[in-house]
């Protein structure tokens, strides 16, 4: 087909004995896995459209609107956004419903796509010398991981009233070519999931249903470059909770990129309702 309208579509490989996307026990797909199948399918679409040029920025923003159930297959697709260069729709479907939709885009250029390095920080922390964070991780508990190997974050550090800050871990035998959009939205989450139990007071045995995830971060960053996220403390209220944070190099406290992420904090009583209904 033309380059200029092509379309792709294929079925999500769903292991549950993947020991990432499946670190415990679930009763639906997780949305890792549909960001992750979603993003593979922008990628390979995108290289064949724009001839193999090299994407230096992803931005996305997804929303997750039902369970992904295990006990049915999911159909991914990819269609070029109408005049708009490397920008896709993406959606996941199970039987004909769909549970995720949103766009890709992809970009050239490696500074954040509005020219501002230091999105979602306070203005007087955008490029104050930084501290790297400690790289001892947080608790498995409070990121909800099971695995030591898949916990993505290290303990979060305060700094006075306005900002809190952790370290991106590495995962043991991870590729050694950059770090990942996938390796970065799942260290976001885990730091949003962290910060619901640790300052917003959530409850250990809430469960976090994610409805949205808004990101622009580089598409591979060099190893060698330390990571943390930096998250200026805001007040949450009600059942609905928003958490935009910026990457950030851990080594000069330049800003990177950002992401945004919300969800539903629910009790285990009402997710059995939830899921049930």
């Amino acid at each position: 087909m033309a380059a200029s309208v092509i379309e792709r579509f294929r079925e999500l490989v769903v292991d549950e004995s993947d020991p990432f996307y499946f670190d415990h026990p679930l009763d639906h797909v997780p949305g890792m896995l549909l960001f992750s199948g979603m993003l593979d399918l922008a990628v390979r679409a995108d290289a064949a459209r724009s001839r193999g040029r090299r994407a230096g920025r992803v931005v996305a923003g997804l929303d997750f609107t039902r369970f992904c159930e295990l006990d049915r297959g999911t159909t991914l697709s990819c269609r070029p956004v109408p005049g708009r260069n490397r920008a896709w729709t993406v959606a996941a479907r199970q039987a004909a419903r769909e549970v995720c939709a949103g766009s890709i885009a992809f970009a050239e250029g490696a500074a954040p796509a509005n020219g501002d390095d230091s999105a979602g920080a306070p203005p007087d922390a955008a490029r104050r010398p930084a501290v790297i964070p400690p790289s001892r991780q947080a608790p498995a508990l409070l990121v909800h991981r099971h695995r030591p190997e898949n916990i993505l974050v290290g303990e979060p550090v305060r700094h006075g009233r306005g900002t809190v800050e952790a370290a991106v871990l590495r995962r043991p035998g991870e590729e050694p070519d950059g770090w990942r959009p996938v390796q970065i939205v799942e260290a976001g989450r885990q730091f949003a999931t962290m910060l619901e139990h640790s300052h917003h007071g959530r409850p250990m045995d809430a469960r976090l249903l994610w409805v949205s995830l808004r990101m622009d971060v580089p598409f591979r960053l060099d190893r060698s470059v330390p990571l943390m996220l930096r998250w200026p403390v805001a007040r949450v209220a009600g059942p609905r909770s928003r958490c935009a944070v910026t990457l950030a190099d851990a080594s000069t406290g330049a800003g990177l990129g950002s992401l945004t992420y919300e969800a539903y904090a629910v009790d285990p009583e009402r997710y059995e309702r939830t899921r049930s209904s």
